[in-house]
C-alpha cells in the first residue's frame, strides 16, 4: 500500500457557517460539498484538505478536533488572518520543540496550529 494524504474530519454545527469561515477567514478554497441541503464539504489550501461535516450526533462532538498544518511563510499567514478575525488560543511563537507556530480555533471549537520548521524561518 502507498499513501497520497490524510484529510481529518471536523464536526460543525453549521456547515454554511464553518464554510464561510475557513474560506474568508483562513483562505480556503471549497472542494466540494454534499447534500441537500448540506451536509459534509470539503475544503482546500493547497495540499491539506479538511473534511467538515455536520454534527448529527448532537454538540457532543464539537470541538474535539485537533490538526497541526505545515506551512511556509507562517508569519505572513498568520497577520493575514489575524487580520480578518480568527481566534488565537496561542499566538505565534519559536518553540523549543523546533517549530514557529501558532494556534486559533474555529467557530466550533476545533483547535488548528500552523506552522514551519525552525530551520526553514
Amino acid at each position: 500500500m502507498q499513501t497520497t494524504c490524510a484529510s481529518p474530519i471536523l464536526q460543525v454545527k453549521d456547515l454554511q457557517e464553518a464554510l464561510s469561515f475557513y474560506i474568508d477567514v483562513l483562505g480556503f478554497s471549497e472542494d466540494f460539498v454534499y447534500g441537500d441541503p448540506p451536509y459534509y464539504a470539503g475544503v482546500k489550501y493547497g495540499e491539506v484538505i479538511f473534511h467538515l461535516c455536520s454534527s448529527e450526533e448532537g454538540e457532543e462532538r464539537l470541538g474535539k478536533g485537533a490538526v497541526y498544518v505545515f506551512c511556509d511563510e507562517v508569519d505572513g499567514y498568520y497577520a493575514k488572518i489575524i487580520s480578518r478575525g480568527a481566534e488565537v488560543t496561542s499566538p505565534l511563537n519559536t518553540y523549543p520543540y523546533g517549530m514557529r507556530d501558532f494556534q486559533i480555533k474555529d467557530k466550533d471549537g476545533n483547535l488548528l496550529t500552523f506552522g514551519t520548521s525552525v530551520e526553514e524561518v
